[in-house]
């Protein structure tokens, strides 16, 4: 009963927060170009002052779920399969570049926007946040595939 609990709460913070940065880059940033730039500029630190909040949660219930299905299912790290280790690591890469955004880029960020310095709102959010949102969205998508196929792995 743990292993499906904690698979499933895992399951459910994992789609929650990678759907929400494929929504947020695929989706509302391109419908968001057509308005002017102090409009999208507040519409992001409004939509990122949101989301945030709810991606640290999402990481609380990943790192508790995860280790907790390991133990589980293994007893101790050691006999955990290569795919799971894989995924691991992926994660605390996605975790670390989202604490970095989160107490670096996103506060200055929400500061020029809050001071109303919208060109400089948009400098950083064009040459620091939008990458590392990029490369979380590949590094999620690349962890639904490495869940997905790792169990046939070998």
């Amino acid at each position: 009963m743990g292993t499906i609990v904690a698979t499933s709460l895992h399951t459910v913070a994992a789609v929650l927060w990678v759907g929400g940065i494929f929504l947020a880059y695929r989706v509302l940033r391109p419908a968001a170009m057509a308005l002017e730039p102090p409009q999208r500029l507040t519409l992001w630190a409004d939509v990122f002052g949101r989301f945030f909040p709810w991606v640290w949660g999402f990481i609380v219930l990943l790192v508790i779920s995860g280790y907790w299905d390991w133990m589980t299912r293994f007893g101790d790290l050691t006999a955990v399969p290569l795919y799971l280790h894989a995924m691991q690591w992926v994660g605390w890469l996605m975790i670390g570049l989202f604490a970095w955004l989160y107490f670096g880029p996103f506060k200055t960020f929400r500061n020029h926007v809050k001071a109303g310095q919208f060109a400089e709102a948009g400098q950083v959010m064009n040459a620091k946040m939008r990458p590392v949102i990029a490369i979380n969205l590949a590094l999620g998508v690349l962890e639904a595939v490495i869940g997905a196929s790792g169990p046939y792995w070998g």
